[in-house]
């Protein structure tokens, strides 16, 4: 081991405090990207007063899952109020943090290296857990604390550059949809009225030969926010939904769909032909139709509640039929008027495409930061 790795439990400390005077009213996890989030444990009934108290600058960690997910879920607290986490977390601070950052240690957490670290070292568990020794026995490298302030800065300034670009995303993406509802939803004198089959086509279809190399979608790649696709693999075409740039992801089954998964296809190459998940629906404008009012009338909230309402399977795994979708009514459109929206919306949507592709490659830059935390020298 390098000169300058040292034994983390030699700068740690477990801290054990609880939340006797019921103080603390918030209940947060971890989720397995590292971040605090709301519980959504159902507490009615739990003596609240043995869960463990998190203040600002302590961490806390769930061991028990590692070998299972992968991941150690750990985070460090920013916030200027304390909160609850589980009895079973960990929680613990930094025993001098003149000599070690709590932000530089935070990163140490962050690196994939560390993740794959813990899991080498988890038990035989069925679930893999990580004992708190085995946690307390990793090295990682501390140079001076003016070095670690300084590699903070900089990895700050890439992450702030991140959230705000994603901010800027969903005011893009909450502006086009003002714009469509305005235009298309409610407060409109409805003459004549067709389905939605006059606009889109389902599933598409589109060749590929099989074991060709193309990008592929999970269901996983569609967020629930975004119209932004969050990743995508290259691999073996075998079999699975077809789609290009301009079409609109619809998740079919539940709870995707609840939950608001969809996207607008907007990462591909000219005219490459992409596949992914068939849990997920093709949505393509037809001839004289903006692609960009599919993507929003997919968002809209009657649209989703019509496809939610056909949703037909077993419990907890309803799945919606492409079909059912093309039988929705609605008003027949000026072609105009979709002209102007047209016009409107594609400086919006290619906006996002810009900010989101400067995610990626920031993403990609914060990952190379975190990676070269290992050969950091004072």
């Amino acid at each position: 081991m390098r000169n300058n790795y040292k034994r983390l439990g030699d700068y740690i400390e477990e801290v054990k405090v609880r939340n006797t005077d019921l103080m603390a009213k918030e209940l947060l996890g971890i989720n397995i990207d590292k971040f605090f989030m709301p519980s959504v444990a159902n507490i009615v009934g739990t003596d609240l007063s043995v869960y463990k108290i998190v203040k600002k600058n302590q961490f806390a960690c769930n061991r028990m899952h590692v070998g299972r997910d992968f991941r150690l879920p750990i985070s460090m607290s920013k916030s200027e109020n304390e909160f609850m986490v589980s009895p079973a977390y960990d929680v613990f601070e930094i025993v001098d943090t003149e000599v070690l950052s709590p932000e530089y240690l935070m990163m140490w957490f962050s690196r994939r290296e560390f993740d794959r670290n813990a899991w080498f070292y988890t038990d035989a568990d069925v679930r893999g857990g990580l004992h708190w020794k085995a946690l307390c026995d990793m090295q990682l490298p501390i140079p001076s604390i003016a070095k670690q302030l300084e590699i903070v800065k900089e990895y700050n300034v890439v992450t702030n550059r991140i959230k705000l670009n994603q901010q800027l995303i969903q005011k893009l993406e909450e502006t086009a949809q003002a714009i469509y509802k305005l235009w298309f939803v409610g407060g409109q004198e409805v003459i004549n009225k067709t389905t939605l089959r006059q606009y889109i086509t389902t599933n598409p279809q589109l060749s590929i030969k099989k074991n060709s190399i193309s990008t592929y979608i999970e269901m996983s790649d569609l967020t629930t926010t975004s119209m932004r696709i969050a990743g995508a693999i290259k691999r073996e075409f075998i079999s699975g939904s077809k789609f290009q740039n301009h079409d609109t992801l619809l998740a079919r089954i539940t709870p995707c769909l609840e939950n608001g998964k969809t996207a607008f296809v907007d990462i591909l190459e000219k005219s490459e032909i992409a596949a992914g998940s068939t849990e997920f629906i093709v949505m393509r404008a037809k001839k004289n139709i903006s692609p960009y009012w599919v993507y929003c009338l997919a968002r809209d909230e009657n649209f989703r509640s019509y496809a939610i309402s056909s949703m037909v399977g077993s419990s907890g795994r309803e799945r919606v039929h492409e079909k059912y979708l093309e039988n929705f009514v609605l008003p027949e459109i000026n072609s105009d008027k979709m002209n102007d929206f047209h016009s409107k919306a594609e400086p919006i949507f290619k906006m996002i495409n810009v900010k989101s592709t400067e995610v990626v490659n920031l993403t990609i830059l914060q990952d190379l930061l975190l990676s070269k935390l290992a050969t950091i020298k004072n």
